[in-house]
């Protein structure tokens, strides 16, 4: 992620954590401001951000750490057409040993997405606060799918 770009990224990844997951975004309030300032000091602080662009505009984020997603989230009007897919792909061959993630229990789209693409739920249990929801944690290990 190009500094330049951090603004629509943000924009991005509000649009597509509402869509996925509306009521927890209901439920947590966040306002813009709130959402840009947490990507901005925390997200991209502890993660390398790649973006993917279709016309100019960002369609797609990937927050990875070392064996870590920590985001990777799709556009709602870009979702369907292989960006989602590209991001992962990336994630993995930036991360060959192996890596994980957690979403969401109720996120039944991306647990299809993930579960579809060789990762498998290795444990059930309950994001930390002020969240607290149920979420489920995903392994990809190479040559396991």
């Amino acid at each position: 992620m190009a500094p330049g770009e951090l603004e629509a990224v943000v924009a991005l990844w509000c649009r597509s954590r509402s869509r996925a997951q509306p009521w927890l975004e209901l439920r947590m309030g966040y306002t813009e401001a709130d959402s840009l300032r947490h990507f901005r000091e925390v997200i991209a602080k502890q993660n390398e951000v790649w973006v993917a662009v279709a016309d100019g505009a960002a369609v797609g984020l990937l927050a990875l750490r070392p064996g870590f997603v920590d985001q990777l989230y799709v556009d709602p009007d870009a979702q369907g057409l292989g960006v989602g897919s590209a991001l992962l792909d990336h994630a993995k061959r930036a991360c060959p040993a192996g890596l994980a993630l957690f979403t969401h229990q109720a996120n039944s789209r991306a647990r299809a997405f993930y579960e579809s693409r060789g990762l498998r739920a290795v444990a059930f249990g309950v994001s930390p606060s002020p969240e607290c929801e149920p979420d489920v944690r995903y392994a990809w290990e190479p040559g396991a799918c």
